[in-house]
């Protein structure tokens, strides 16, 4: 109901992370988008975005436990410029109820 809003960043912790690929660094082609997570019965859904619009997408990933995650995402029609990678977990109580981003470069 308070939309719009922007997300400035995130606070990772133990229970959902995003660790790969590092902020900043420069992705072209299928990537390899991962982290940490705990939790039971988690269903992680990963996207990429630019302004112009999504560029990648993965669904879903069954995790659960305390144990690292990984997905392959392919990246296409992006431009030169930012790309925001953002996964989230939910379904339980929200379509999403945790999600952690970082901040890569194209081109």
């Amino acid at each position: 109901a308070a939309r719009p809003w922007e997300v400035v960043g995130t606070d990772d912790t133990a229970t959902f992370s995003l660790t790969e690929p590092p902020y900043g660094s420069r992705v072209a082609g299928t990537i390899t988008v991962g982290g940490h997570i705990a939790g039971v019965d988690e269903s992680i859904r990963v996207t990429a975005r630019q302004l112009h619009g999504v560029v990648g997408g993965y669904c879903c990933l069954p995790a659960g436990a305390s144990a690292p995650w990984s997905v392959p995402l392919r990246l296409t029609g992006t431009q030169p410029g930012p790309v925001t990678v953002v996964a989230s977990t939910g379904g339980h109580l929200a379509v999403v109820e945790r999600f952690t981003v970082t901040g890569v470069r194209s081109g």
